[in-house]
């Protein structure tokens, strides 16, 4: 489910940051590897979509102790703070990734078929 949901993730970031276009705050030009991951434009904040995306899955699929959850919540913000220090994007753009990943985590948790579900699905389809 992980797999998908942040398969799912990298494809949503990437078309919503090629309909909008807009570029990060830095005034560094991008370097070649920044044009192989596709990581040339800044709305939304692609790792702040993922870190809130993998969140929410340890929250939702983990029984882990408040201590843990706490660390969880400050490891994504540090994610997203991080991001607007070095200059790569603007606090709203993290914003909209935390958003984004957490809506996206909410569609997948929605959709997803547990394993016998599936099996019954194909059993019942006549090949």
């Amino acid at each position: 489910m992980e797999t998908d949901a942040l398969i799912l993730d990298l494809l949503v970031v990437a078309a919503v940051q090629k309909l909008v276009k807009r570029k990060g705050p830095s005034d560094a030009m991008p370097g070649l590897l920044d044009y192989v991951v596709m990581d040339v434009f800044a709305f939304p904040a692609g790792q702040a979509s993922r870190a809130a995306m993998v969140t929410r899955f340890f929250f939702s699929h983990l029984v882990l102790a408040v201590p843990l959850r706490i660390l969880l919540v400050i490891w994504a913000g540090v994610i997203g703070i991080s991001r607007v220090m070095i200059g790569r994007h603007y606090l709203t753009d993290v914003f909209c990734g935390f958003f984004i990943g957490y809506l996206q985590f909410n569609l997948v948790e929605l959709l997803w078929l547990p394993s016998g579900a599936c099996q019954f699905l194909i059993s019942v389809i006549p090949i």
